[in-house]
């Protein structure tokens, strides 16, 4: 492996994937001002391939589609090989060609979102600045849950207490959205997991996020600490 390879494997970066110099330049700039560092540049599906391997750390990708027949398959190809091998990427695309079904195509391949070619820059920032921002904490929840050290079914549980937060939720409610599943007078089956769950709240919140049972109603969970 080259020593650009061990590099790129370690270090997160972003990709612009763009035919058009001035234009590759231009949204390299505006990727490093929403806070990415380190943007590589590539002009061509068959350039930016070379970094793409299974784990590579691609926090972002900005791409081109040409606007000349035929349709862009390679960067569409690129697009769903990307989204494929990093599924928590942030992939937006400007059709170049303004295809009718262009957006379609694109939404298909994997992309995020996609704007034409006429689309003023102050659009571009702003889609970028909402998906960059909407990736962060969906990272930041997904680094959460993992610290607390959930099961699938927990993790499922908390989710569903969490949407409600300081409201109670039935067991019948927990049951049907959970499980999918009807929930009958004397089942206990919720708060074994219930106990689980407010155990591992308290190993790494304390009383700041915490699971309460109301008798013959439901749980609440309770706090201000975010999820």
């Amino acid at each position: 492996m080259s020593n650009h390879k061990e590099m790129t494997n370690r270090a997160s970066f972003a990709m612009v994937v763009e035919r058009d110099t001035a234009r590759r330049n231009a949204w390299s700039e505006l990727l490093e001002k929403n806070g990415l560092r380190r943007v590589l540049r590539r002009a061509r599906p068959t350039e930016a391939r070379e970094l793409i391997t299974p784990g590579a750390p691609v926090t972002a990708m900005l791409v081109g589609l040409s606007a000349h027949l035929p349709r862009d398959n390679d960067m569409l190809a690129l697009i769903a090989e990307v989204r494929r091998l990093m599924p928590d990427a942030v992939i937006l695309v400007v059709d170049h060609g303004n295809q009718p079904c262009g957006a379609a195509e694109i939404f298909a391949a994997g992309a995020d979102d996609a704007l034409r070619a006429d689309h003023h820059p102050s659009e571009l920032q702003a889609r970028l600045s909402v998906r960059l921002q909407t990736a962060s904490l969906a990272g930041q929840r997904a680094a959460r849950l993992v610290q607390l050290g959930l099961t699938p079914l927990e993790e499922q549980i908390l989710g569903c207490l969490n949407a409600r937060r300081g409201q109670i939720v039935s067991r019948p409610t927990l049951a049907l959205e959970v499980a999918d599943l009807e929930w009958s007078y004397g089942d206990r089956r919720f708060d074994v997991h219930i106990a689980r769950i407010r155990k591992k709240l308290a190993e790494t919140y304390g009383t700041a996020l915490r699971v309460r049972t109301i008798r013959a109603q439901g749980y609440v969970l309770e706090g201000e600490v975010p999820l």
